[in-house]
């Protein structure tokens, strides 16, 4: 039953990540075409900053391992100690 959750939260994952990629694509897209048009500029670079902010949380999902230990345990916080 542990490997048939695992697989659906790995499933789960991967639509997520390929839904939060499209709409920030078409966010992004949609900045450029309203800046091109000379219509509403500052919406179009409000959309346009915050797809790449997007990218960068993005970026910053995949390259993060999950860790086993909830965030308020005493393991997680002598490692944060360890590293910070």
């Amino acid at each position: 039953m542990e490997a048939f959750f695992k697989s659906l939260y790995g499933v789960a994952y991967f639509a997520m990540s390929i839904v939060l990629v499209a709409v920030t694509v078409l966010l992004f897209v949609i900045g450029i075409r309203l800046f091109i048009k000379k219509r509403n500029r500052g919406f179009a670079l409000s959309c346009i900053l915050f797809a790449c902010f997007i990218v960068f949380i993005i970026v910053v999902m995949f390259t993060t391992p999950f860790s086993a230990t909830p965030p308020g345990s005493p393991e997680a916080l002598a490692t944060l100690l360890h590293y910070g």
